[in-house]
């Protein structure tokens, strides 16, 4: 079902020692001197972020320390599975929706009912943003940004590679031999590095969501069972085979060495698909150019939106401090001018409304990109199962196989279906 509105229903949406560790029992606190331990994933431009957010908490709350730590996004949730294990998950952790579920779903967040009104006041927040952050019945998250796919583009880098530039309603054939384009180009960095026309589209398994919902498959019940099959996903895995075998893509390689940096950012890829939450990683590059989602073989590029929270773990030993941190992280106006809109467009209006844009700023550029948006159809985002996140750990992994020639895409397919009905059960 389509829908002409630009936020629907949205109830789904690196770095060596990321491992903080919060205590082992919730409770009350009662202690004029607490230790509050935040992690989330990014890179050193978001980390510069956090830490003048954790700054002002501290100077606006005296007897609270908050000791901050971040990963790479694989590296953050291998982190945070291992925490698990030993029930010492970090006291306020950044999310995504499919790890919110699945964590809300296992118990390990913190239940924030006893402090909404007080300590966390979401009050001014759509409906279907606190939904999002609702599992279960019981609200686990605090929403913080709105996020949708589109493609980045650095145009010095395409004029360089005297290819012409993609139209807004391009279609992922258009963007695969354009991307194919570039590469052949042969051109490189300043410092000798090959530059290429973008990475490959297996990189996530929400590309593959995008395009099944163009194809006008909804992926999942609400049941949790699929609604897409094997074939689809050979289908969709294929489309971009040659583009692997010819190595038009960033190799996976480079793309480690890069790590926690973003090739895109390096000047390594001339585009980025990805989320519109990551303009503040490219401040370097000039005369930056957004573009939508490839546009669907039925004619519509289907855009939908996902929530970023903050939550709490159900382990911390400081519950009231914590909600306060999370609502601090919500809803306060310095910290909308913190982060801009690298988490997405902020979700609280007071942020909203606090923050100061300047023309040409990357916060004027990612509101302009929203708003260029207003014109096309969206879709609801779909539901996701409470096991979504090992779902999406495991095409990652299988991508990376993929992507090193280690396996067909049949055996992808073969490989993550199994995966998948196994974490199904």
């Amino acid at each position: 079902m389509k829908h002409s509105t630009r936020l629907v229903s949205l109830i789904a949406a690196s770095a060596v020692g990321a491992t903080a560790l919060a205590g082992c029992a919730s409770g009350g606190s009662d202690s004029e001197n607490v230790t509050l331990n935040v992690v989330w994933w990014g890179n050193e431009s978001r980390a510069d972020m956090y830490e003048q957010a954790i700054d002002l908490f501290e100077t606006q709350n005296p007897g609270i320390t908050v000791n901050g730590n971040f990963a790479d996004f694989s590296s953050y949730w291998n982190a945070r599975s291992t925490e698990t294990a030993a029930r010492s998950l970090p006291d306020v952790m950044q999310f995504d929706q499919a790890n919110l579920v699945q964590f809300g779903q296992n118990g390990q967040l913190l239940d924030l009912s006893p402090y909404l009104g007080n300590q966390v006041n979401t009050g001014e927040m759509d409906d279907v943003v606190i939904d999002a952050a609702t599992v279960n019945g019981t609200q686990v998250g605090v929403p913080v940004g709105t996020s949708t796919l589109g493609l980045f583009v650095d145009p010095s880098l395409v004029e360089q590679a005297g290819v012409a530039p993609l139209d807004p309603d391009y279609t992922w054939e258009d963007l695969n031999t354009w991307v194919s384009d570039v590469t052949a180009s042969g051109i490189t960095t300043p410092d000798g590095n090959a530059v290429y026309g973008g990475f490959d589209h297996g990189i996530t398994m929400w590309f593959f969501i995008q395009w099944l919902l163009q194809e006008g498959v909804e992926p999942f019940t609400e049941t949790g069972e699929f609604g897409f099959t094997k074939d689809d996903v050979t289908e969709f895995m294929s489309s971009t085979s040659a583009l692997r075998d010819a190595g038009a893509f960033v190799p996976p390689a480079r793309i480690t060495q890069l790590a926690p940096a973003d090739g895109f950012a390096a000047g390594e890829a001339a585009s980025s698909l990805t989320w519109d939450s990551y303009f503040a990683r490219y401040t370097d590059i000039e005369d930056l150019q957004t573009l939508p989602v490839p546009t669907g073989s039925n004619g519509e590029k289907d855009i939908f939106y996902t929530v970023l929270h903050m939550a709490g773990a159900a382990n911390t030993e400081h519950p009231e401090e914590t909600a306060k941190l999370l609502d601090f992280f919500a809803s306060d106006p310095e910290v909308a001018n913190i982060f801009g809109t690298s988490r997405g467009i902020p979700t609280n209006p007071a942020q909203l409304d606090a923050l100061e844009v300047e023309d040409g700023s990357l916060e004027a550029q990612s509101i302009a990109y929203r708003e260029s948006l207003e014109g096309y159809e969206t879709v609801n985002t779909p539901q996701l199962p409470p096991y979504f996140a090992t779902l999406e750990s495991a095409w990652v992994s299988l991508n990376s196989d993929l992507t090193y020639g280690t396996i067909t895409v049949e055996q992808f397919a073969d490989q993550w279906f199994a995966e998948a009905q196994q974490a199904a059960l």
